[in-house]
């Protein structure tokens, strides 16, 4: 009994440390944890073409060792990569995504031409379609709730009064509030363009922000997410305010000579200035709550880049412009900048992308993607692992984050999917919109415009993402 207890003893202890006994010899063996997940659940994992007992969401371990690592189900394509596991070491694949080997589509409405605008809602649950019926300035949706597809739209319209009225306008979403409810919108006419914040439960409280606060911005961003206060820049005098909706009143600037900036937050813009930085320079700097800090000088542009989010607890900046040869990425930029033994921003690492012309954070803020037309940099905050790489596939424009781990365009008039680091491409079905498609909250339903058959107009289309045994006998639904 001693003997037995003593040996389940030291198996428990060394499990803990990550290693196996092999029973029969009595070798110690290295080994490492895996976990894995896919949307949808229930498919079946393979480890170097070996199917194993569990299916997602799993937990083995492994020996440590080079594995390839394929998940399938019946219905879908398969997703797989390769990976090392070290021994000691966890390796999660909790993310990947299987997609229909052949969608099942259904039409929601014909309209007679393509829609000038196509938006959503952050928590993906309301879609709104412009209508036909948006002319001399007018705009009214069609707003569709992504999880009742079935369900004809309800119809909001912008009250006529708000909008400067005027023939070959367009209407630009530039961001949603995080309350899902309210859009701000630039509107462009001959002669002329004005911001708009259009609240799609509440028509008739929607407002002209040029109107509100006599004024001709350049641009116009969101305070901290919320329509309550925005940030209005002027790019001929470089001049950034704030402005309170609620009282109407609109503050002296507080930050001048601006070329561009990002706002995050309540109290934080990432912005960049020519003030003080050498000639064919420019500087980027954070303005915190009054203060402002120099975080990188590098090669003036016609595009320049900058971001700001927040991810495990830490703040993370980017800067860089399209004639720079280097995106520099800085972790917790303010500690090293107070620190004497630094006095200045160190960044975390620099993305070489010349040429880049977007950049942006995923959905889970782990990511940063710079994207110069087919080459792209791609940064992973949580394993600190760069990628390179090059997309063979025509993109049609630049992509965007589907996720927290895929990014999303058009290839070919198809939606082109691909995961961060390039791997598990796939075109999933025919689109006209830039953005590729939209997703209902569940991502089990995509919708797209594309094309009407018959060559009259184009459709607003659902296409289903389950498949097989997922599939809804009532496919309507």
């Amino acid at each position: 009994m001693s003997i037995v207890i003593g040996l389940a003893t030291v198996i428990l202890v060394y499990g803990a440390y990550g290693y196996g006994i092999n029973t029969k010899t009595g070798q110690i063996i290295q080994n490492g944890l895996l976990f894995v997940d896919s949307k949808p659940g229930g498919a079946n994992i393979y480890l170097n073409g070996q199917l194993q007992s569990a299916q997602t969401a799993a937990r083995l371990v492994l020996n440590a060792g080079d594995y390839n690592l394929t998940i399938k189900k019946d219905g879908y394509r398969a997703w797989q990569r390769n990976f090392v596991l070290d021994e000691h070491t966890i390796a999660r694949y909790v993310y990947p995504f299987l997609f229909p080997q052949k969608p099942y589509t259904l039409a929601l409405k014909t309209y007679p031409t393509q829609p000038g605008m196509v938006t959503e809602t952050p928590d993906r649950h309301w879609l709104l379609v412009q209508s036909v019926e948006s002319t001399q300035g007018n705009l009214s949706f069609d707003q569709y709730d992504t999880s009742a597809l079935s369900k004809p739209p309800d119809v909001v319209a912008l009250p006529k009064t708000v909008v400067t009225p005027a023939d070959n306008s367009t209407f630009k979403e530039v961001e949603w509030s995080t309350n899902n409810t309210q859009l701000l919108l630039e509107h462009t006419y001959p002669g002329g363009h004005e911001f708009i914040v259009f609240n799609r439960t509440k028509p008739e409280t929607s407002f002209n922000v040029n109107r509100l606060f006599k004024a001709e911005p350049s641009e116009v961003a969101l305070k901290n997410k919320k329509a309550d206060q925005l940030y209005l820049f002027n790019k001929e005098t470089g001049s950034l305010q704030l402005a309170d909706t609620g009282q109407g009143t609109l503050d002296q600037p507080f930050l001048k000579h601006v070329l561009e900036f990002k706002p995050y937050g309540n109290n934080i813009v990432n912005y960049v200035t020519d003030v003080g930085a050498p000639a064919g320079k420019v500087t980027a700097r954070i303005w915190d709550n009054t203060k402002t800090y120099p975080l990188y000088t590098f090669n003036a542009g016609q595009t320049y880049l900058v971001d700001t989010a927040q991810f495990q607890g830490h703040w993370y900046y980017v800067a860089g412009s399209d004639t720079s040869d280097r995106i520099n990425i800085f972790k917790d930029p303010e500690d090293s900048i107070r620190d004497p033994r630094f006095a200045k921003a160190v960044p975390l690492i620099a993305l070489s992308q010349q040429g880049a012309n977007k950049l942006s954070f995923s959905d889970n803020a782990r990511f940063i993607s710079a994207q110069a037309g087919q080459d792209f940099a791609v940064y992973d905050l949580e394993t600190d692992n760069s990628y390179h790489y090059n997309v063979k596939s025509p993109l049609a424009g630049n992509m965007h984050w589907m996720d927290g781990h895929r990014l999303m365009g058009l290839s070919g008039g198809q939606v082109f999917v691909i995961d961060y680091d390039n791997k598990n491409q796939q075109l999933v079905n025919p689109s006209l919109l830039n953005e590729g498609g939209f997703f209902s909250r569940d991502y089990n339903q995509m919708i797209v415009i594309q094309p009407n058959s018959n060559g009259a107009g184009t459709v607003l289309e659902r296409v289903d993402l389950r498949a097989g045994a997922d599939l809804p006998k009532d496919k309507s639904q």
